[in-house]
């Protein structure tokens, strides 16, 4: 029978356990996780490895919102309040989540069938818990931001599905052209930004098409 701990020694274990995870994914990756490996680093038995997480998928689950809770806030306070015009913070924003796999290696090597994987192996409502407290944030954000002039209105539904369509583009990273990943990512997320940033833009990115810039001035009649 799995020994029984305290409030605080479980909340200890619990920030081992997401620690070790963290580690394990990112120097094994996704596939090779075993639970009885981050049980070992946190200092419990396996049997008590689950009394802290149901199932193994819950357990990757939980480690996923750790790195989430750490990288989202910064994330949002690169539009929030960060320096720049509109369309400077949302292009860091964009840049800044790539920047989350080079950080976190594992997570670049996922795949979308591990993905699949683990929200098969979840409890339904585990699944909505979880996408409950995500559109919260991020509907919470998007109205500051389009109140702020920062976002353009109505487009929060192309927002949210922007950074996950950026992360699938960096999980094939390797299947760029030599040397042609890192100018690629910062086109997207330059002309992104300028599509769907409040605001005024700076001269580089005003609204006057290449032909009306070129296209000099007519003369008034009469002189």
């Amino acid at each position: 029978m799995p020994r029984a701990f305290s409030e605080r020694e479980r909340q200890r274990i619990r920030e081992r356990l997401i620690t070790a995870g963290k580690r394990l994914i990112n120097t094994m990756g996704l596939r090779r996780l075993i639970v009885d490996d981050a049980a070992r680093e946190a200092g419990i038995s396996k049997g008590s490895f689950y009394s802290f997480f149901p199932s193994r998928e819950d357990f990757i689950l939980s480690v996923f919102e750790s790195w989430e809770a750490e990288y989202r806030g910064a994330l949002i306070r690169q539009i929030t309040e960060g320096a720049g015009t509109p369309r400077e913070r949302v292009e860091r924003f964009f840049l800044g989540a790539l920047e989350i796999l080079e950080r976190e290696p594992g997570l670049a090597r996922i795949t979308m069938r591990e993905i699949e994987a683990i929200i098969q192996g979840l409890a339904p409502e585990r699944m909505r818990a979880h996408q409950a407290v995500d559109n919260r944030v991020l509907e919470e954000a998007f109205t500051r931001w389009a109140g702020d002039g920062l976002l353009v209105p109505g487009l929060a539904n192309a927002f949210r599905g922007l950074v996950p369509a950026l992360f699938s583009i960096a999980m094939h990273r390797e299947d760029f052209p030599p040397g042609s990943y890192q100018p690629a990512v910062k086109l997207i997320a330059e002309a992104l930004a300028m599509r769907i940033a409040g605001g005024k833009h700076d001269k580089r990115h005003n609204n006057a098409g290449p032909v009306q810039k070129l296209r000099p001035r007519q003369r008034r009649r009469g002189r």
